[in-house]
């Protein structure tokens, strides 16, 4: 059974790796390497990609996402109703705070967060960031929801934290765990580059109905704009709005 299942997944590698490449065409070579991918594997990938519509390719036999691949992408977004419940609260915070703000939203099996919405805020200098996964042992957006994941889970995420993708995260698990803390206490998190050097991030969490963590908003400031003052005033803001869409998803769960 788990060689019929290869292919498929091999496929689906590689559109993966399509669309986090962002637009253009790629060679076979230049995907295989990226993947680190056999150039034989890689191109029945997109062989069979390709038989399905969810590729094209151009005259120098370089591969980019169809029409159709992009055709799913759009009827997928509505089908994520808590993206559109949270869009207004994340446009509001951006509006109050003046600064990028942003949801984020967990993957219970992979045990790491995406964007899935973001307002950029109207200052020349700002925070860009990939819809990418990203840790949560690191960024206020990941410790606002890690440090309300059940234990069990929050202890996986611990043993199996690394560097990649966060320089600046807390190295000692004690210190890590007393942040958790400070974090439950508070009732958001604030950090200080450890994602994204000169980056300060402020989170709070939201919930599903039954109480489990879904996910979190948040605010990122370049550090050259950041007064002590504005703590109070973006965490504030945060704490009203998810509180206010953990009803809203509450009341669209009935």
């Amino acid at each position: 059974m788990g060689e019929v299942r290869r292919p498929f997944a091999k496929a689906i590698a590689v559109l993966r790796w399509l669309i986090e490449a962002g637009d253009g065409a790629h060679g076979v070579r230049e995907i295989s390497a990226a993947m680190g991918a056999p150039v034989t594997t890689t191109h029945r990938a997109l062989i069979a990609l390709l038989q399905e519509g969810l590729v094209a390719k151009d005259e120098s036999n370089r591969y980019f996402l169809s029409f159709e691949a992009y055709r799913l992408g759009l009827a997928l977004a509505p089908k994520a109703p808590w993206r559109e419940l949270a869009l207004p609260f994340v446009r509001r915070v951006a509006r109050e705070t003046g600064e990028m703000s942003a949801f984020t939203v967990l993957d219970p099996v992979r045990l790491k967060r995406f964007t899935a919405a973001r307002m950029e805020s109207d200052h020349a200098v700002t925070v860009i960031e990939r819809s990418d996964w990203k840790p949560l042992h690191a960024g206020a957006s990941g410790l606002a929801v890690l440090a309300y994941l059940d234990d069990k889970l929050r202890e996986e995420v611990l043993a199996n934290r690394d560097s990649q993708g966060a320089p600046g995260a807390i190295a000692d698990v004690d210190e890590l765990r007393r942040a958790l803390e400070i974090v439950r206490q508070n009732g958001y998190a604030m950090t200080r580059g450890q994602r994204i050097a000169g980056v300060v991030g402020i989170g709070a969490p939201v919930f599903f109905a039954n109480g489990r963590v879904m996910g979190s908003l948040y605010v990122s400031v370049p550090e050259q704009r950041f007064a002590n003052d504005q703590e109070a005033k973006i965490s504030g803001s945060l704490m009203v709005c998810s509180a206010a869409l953990t009803k809203q998803l509450a009341a669209a769960h009935h």
